[in-house]
C-alpha cells in the first residue's frame, strides 16, 4: 500500500467511525429518513406524490399517517415541526 492508498483508507475509516457514532436526530433510521425526506421537501409545500412513491413506496397518505408516528418519538425541535405540519396536515381521529 503505498502512502496515497493509505491516505485515502484512513479518510475512508474516520469518515465510517464518524457515521457509526454520530448522535441521531431521531430513534431509527426509518424515522430519520422520513423526517429527512419531509423535512427537506417541506419548503416546496410537501413532497410530490410520486417522489414519496418512488423513495418510500407508499402512498401519500401513509407516508404522512407514518411521519406522524414518528415525529412524537423524534428528537425534533419544534421549528422542524411546524414546518412539517404546514406541508405535511395531518388530521387526528379522521376515519377511512
Amino acid at each position: 500500500m503505498n502512502p496515497r492508498e493509505y491516505r485515502q483508507w484512513r479518510q475512508r475509516r474516520r469518515a465510517a467511525w464518524i457515521e457509526a457514532n454520530r448522535k441521531r436526530n431521531h430513534p431509527d433510521t426509518e424515522a430519520e429518513r422520513l423526517i429527512q425526506f419531509a423535512s427537506m421537501w417541506a419548503p416546496f409545500g410537501g413532497a410530490t406524490e410520486e417522489e414519496i412513491l418512488v423513495h418510500f413506496g407508499m402512498t401519500t397518505r401513509r407516508f404522512i399517517e407514518r411521519l406522524w408516528q414518528v415525529v412524537p418519538e423524534s428528537n425534533c425541535v419544534q421549528d422542524e415541526i411546524r414546518s412539517l405540519e404546514r406541508a405535511y396536515p395531518h388530521h387526528r381521529g379522521s376515519g377511512g
